[in-house]
């Protein structure tokens, strides 16, 4: 009987052993295919993209396949590389954002630059030295018409970008890029370096900061120069400029900010600082003569008074002198005294010293008053609305009230309108990071702009999403995620009746990202809809993840006033969950993008990130 039982085990068993090999098999016979699918996907937007009519996407999909298939077609993906080098000659060089040429310039063209280089020199070194060698041929030794925090080359900049991108996985590297770009002067990005450099290796920061001072003191220095050097050692990731006007300006990297200030740790190497930058600027006479002298005695005054109670503690010799030069150039630079608000003329002649300190508070109810008040007086029609809007925006973002009251002075009822929006849509934002959503949807339902509106829901979902399992109950989780749910399709909802635009776009490519967490079908038809609007645009970027564009029409400003959602509005975003579980659908739909860069630009996303996922 044991026997038998045995004899009847094993006849049961053996198809179900027999149809694992088999299963694992078909398994990966699939991959295998796809992996040769997503390949051809590659090869073919190479073969394509040289032909598109606009070339920034060419050169970016060149360099994406390039660097993608490396390892497997080396001779091809060079010959990728060196075309898309040569097609960025047909890239416009205009500043990408010109409302802030003033303070940067940086072009298209420098960005896919960037890219080339990167690829080039993780791939083939003495072919990134090739590309240097020629933008250096192509390129006038110093910058034009710089922004106040450009690099001084393109050279320059190219080796600063390449040594940023490196300094984390090889600082010699680094540090040896950086080096490089000391043969045109000390650029801005080369305190972002440094900084990095530090926290990876003290000697090599402190060896590229000596060279750097080396050729500040070897040359006549641009005051901007020493900002650079400045604000390595005792404000990092601050930099200091001024602009033609006189008006100082800050450029600031929020992730250097925190760090220790060098000058703590290195006393000596700030105080040669100080002694170079006394010898460069301090002992000099300066003109005023022309425009360019002038800008250059203001860079010069407002680099001194910010440091000039360094030298007392690190320089003690030079701080009296120092302090006459300053004082001597403010009379010719102000002869009538400064119209800036750290101007004492515009303290008040009452120097009574039993006045209350003023409140954090009251400094901004008064602020806020001054501004309206001026705006009620302005007698310009045109001059009046942005007073209005510059009071509105300079509210903090929960004084909303506050905001919309004095929004709704203004004549023009479109213009007034919104404002009013973009205050609302601020402030439900705001509301949205303090995990106050209560407050955020009633202020949603108050906005009148479908597009800011969607934002916020998608705000609020993708918080309630983030939850992680160990946070909440099951059940309290569950109710989150109906709620985003739900929240995602009014989004739809919305948008449904607004025009086609990049910012529908936009908002859609972001609800199929968190779709796709909750259900991959529901996020497959999302995409197929984003795809839909996509369709019906002259022009989209699938790979700008950047925020829908949703600030005040009139105040380019605005658009960095509001706590955007932090997920990409991009199509990588919107595919990522969904590559390996619907690898074919997603090939089959970027073939129905009816623009031939938007095609190209999403069957190569869609392969890259299938080949990434399974290396």
């Amino acid at each position: 009987m044991k026997l038998f039982t045995l004899l009847i085990l094993l006849v049961v068993s053996f198809p179900v052993r027999s149809q694992e090999p088999a299963r694992a098999n078909e398994k990966e016979l699939k991959r295998q295919r796809q992996r040769t699918q997503a390949i051809s996907m590659v090869e073919q937007t190479a073969a394509e993209a040289p032909l598109w009519d606009d070339k920034k996407p060419a050169v970016e999909a060149l360099t994406v396949a390039a660097d993608l298939l490396w390892d497997q077609l080396p001779g091809q993906a060079e010959k990728w590389l060196t075309k898309a080098w040569s097609l960025i000659d047909q890239v416009s060089d205009s500043p990408q954002i010109d409302g802030l040429k003033e303070f940067f310039r940086r072009s298209q063209k420098a960005d896919l630059q960037t890219a080339v280089l990167r690829v080039a020199q993780a791939h083939d070194a003495k072919l990134a030295e090739r590309f240097i060698a020629q933008l250096t041929q192509k390129e006038p030794e110093e910058k034009k018409n710089r922004g106040a925090f450009d690099d001084r080359s393109a050279r320059s900049e190219q080796f600063l970008r390449l040594a940023q991108q490196t300094v984390d996985t090889n600082p010699g590297l680094a540090f040896s890029l950086a080096q490089r770009s000391l043969a045109d002067g000390l650029s801005f990005t080369l305190q972002n370096v440094l900084t990095s450099l530090r926290k990876k290796n003290i000697d090599l920061s402190n060896r590229l900061f000596d060279m750097a001072l080396a050729r500040f003191s070897s040359s006549i220095p641009d005051p901007s120069e020493a900002e650079v050097l400045a604000g390595y050692l005792f404000l990092p990731g601050i930099t200091f400029s001024s602009n033609a006007d006189g008006r100082v300006i800050m450029s600031m990297n929020p992730v250097q900010k925190s760090e220790p200030a060098v000058a703590l740790s290195e006393p000596q190497r700030a105080r040669e600082f100080l002694v170079v930058a006394y010898r460069a600027f301090f002992t000099q006479p300066i003109s005023l003569e022309t425009p360019d002298e002038r800008q250059r005695a203001q860079k010069i005054w407002v680099f001194g008074n910010r440091n000039v109670g360094r030298y007392n503690t690190l320089a003690p010799e030079f701080a009296v002198p120092a302090k006459t030069y300053l004082t001597q150039l403010q009379s010719q630079l102000f002869p009538n005294g400064r119209a800036d608000p750290f101007s004492a003329s515009r303290q008040g002649g009452n120097n009574d010293s039993t006045t209350k300190p003023q409140s954090e508070k009251d400094i901004y109810e008064a602020r806020i008053t001054e501004l309206e008040d001026q705006a009620d007086k302005e007698a310009d029609p045109a001059a009046k609305k942005l007073a209005y809007i510059n009071a509105a925006l300079a509210t903090d973002t929960a004084d909303y009230q506050r905001a919309k009251r004095i929004a709704e002075k203004i004549a023009d009822e479109s213009l007034r309108a919104d404002v009013i929006s973009f205050v609302l849509y601020r402030a439900a934002l705001a509301f949205v990071g303090t995990k106050e959503m209560e407050k955020a949807l009633e202020l949603a339902s108050q906005i009148s702009d479908a597009s800011r509106r969607t934002v916020v829901k998608i705000a609020i979902a993708q918080t309630l999403l983030g939850s992680k399992p160990d946070d909440k109950a099951e059940a309290d989780l569950k109710v989150d995620q109906q709620r985003a749910f739900d929240l995602l399709t009014e989004v739809e909802r919305d948008l449904r009746k607004e025009d086609p635009s990049n910012n529908a776009a936009k908002i859609l490519l972001g609800r199929t990202a968190l779709l796709a967490k909750l259900d991959k079908d529901q996020g497959l038809i999302a995409l197929e809809q984003a795809v839909q609007i996509i369709n019906k645009l002259e022009r989209f970027d699938l790979n700008d993840g950047s925020a829908p564009k949703l600030g005040i029409s009139v105040s380019t400003r605005s658009e960095s006033l509001a706590n955007t959602p932090r997920i990409g509005f991009n199509f990588q975003s919107a595919i990522a969950l969904l590559i390996t579980t619907d690898f074919e659908n997603l090939a089959d739909l970027t073939g129905r993008l009816k623009t031939k860069e938007v095609r190209g630009v999403g069957r190569l996303e869609v392969a890259r990130l299938y080949l990434q996922k399974n290396k």
